[in-house]
C-alpha cells in the first residue's frame, strides 16, 4: 500500500509521486476547498513540488484496491488525482465504481486535453458527500460518483479554451460548465441533453442553460 507524506500543509497529504491530496475530514474538506477558490482554479498549480511523472503502468479498475491509489489510471493521470480516496459508504458509488468512472473521465475527456493544454490542472475531481455538501452541493452529483472534474489553465481565459475546446473537438461529455475560473466536465451522468451546458461568471449558481448544441452561448464561449 502506498504511503502518504504530509507535505506540511495541513489539512493536506501527498502521494510518493507529488499529487496532493486531502481526507475526507473537517480539516482535509477546508483545505480542498481552500485549494479550489485559489486564483486559477488552485489545487496543485501553485505548490513548489515537481509535477509528478506521468504514468507508465496502468491499473485496471475493476481490480482497483487502495494499493493501486498512486498509479497509473491512464496515459497521463493517476487515481490519485482525483484528490479523495475511494472509500465504500463516503461517496455514491461503491469504491471501485468510482474508480472506473474517474479511469473512463481520464482515458476520455482529460488525457485528450492534457494533450492539447499540457498545463492543464485539475482543481477538483471526484468529492466524497461530506466535502460536496460543504460546498453548498447535493451530496449526489457527478464528483461525488467520481465522473466529474473542474479545470483551469490558469484563469478565466484559460477555462474558456478548455471549455470551447471539449465543444468543438467531439469529446464526449454529459455536463459541461463554464463557472469563471475553471471549467467543468462530466460524463454518463444523467443530465438531459437539452441543459448539459451552463454559464456562470462567478463559480457558481445561477447558471444560464444551453442544450449539447450550444444555442445562445455568448460569443466569447460560442
Amino acid at each position: 500500500m502506498c504511503t502518504a507524506t504530509p507535505p506540511g500543509q495541513g489539512g493536506r497529504k501527498k502521494t510518493p509521486s507529488g499529487v496532493i491530496y486531502y481526507d475526507n475530514t473537517p480539516a482535509g474538506n477546508i483545505a480542498a476547498t481552500e485549494d479550489m477558490k485559489k486564483t486559477g482554479g488552485g489545487g496543485d498549480k501553485d505548490r513548489p513540488d515537481p509535477p509528478p511523472t506521468p504514468p507508465v503502468d496502468l491499473t485496471d479498475c475493476t481490480a482497483y484496491t487502495d494499493a493501486q491509489w498512486d498509479t497509473g489510471c491512464s496515459k497521463s493521470f493517476r487515481f490519485s488525482q482525483m484528490k479523495y480516496k475511494p472509500v465504500d459508504g463516503q461517496g455514491s458509488c461503491p469504491a471501485v465504481e468510482i474508480a472506473c468512472n474517474w479511469q473512463k473521465l481520464c482515458q476520455q475527456v482529460l488525457d485528450p486535453l492534457k494533450a492539447e493544454f499540457p498545463a492543464l490542472n485539475i482543481n477538483s475531481g471526484y468529492r466524497t458527500k461530506t466535502h460536496d455538501i460543504s460546498l453548498g452541493g447535493s451530496g449526489s452529483g457527478d464528483h461525488t460518483w467520481g465522473r466529474a472534474a473542474d479545470l483551469s489553465l490558469g484563469g478565466p481565459e484559460g477555462a474558456k479554451k478548455i471549455f470551447k475546446f471539449i465543444r468543438s473537438s467531439g469529446l464526449p461529455f454529459s455536463q459541461l460548465l463554464y463557472e469563471g475560473n475553471w471549467t467543468h466536465v462530466s460524463i454518463g451522468g444523467s443530465t438531459n441533453a437539452a441543459s448539459a451546458i451552463g454559464v456562470t461568471r462567478t463559480g457558481g449558481a445561477p447558471f444560464t442553460w444551453h442544450a449539447k448544441g450550444g444555442r445562445g452561448l455568448p460569443s466569447d464561449l460560442a
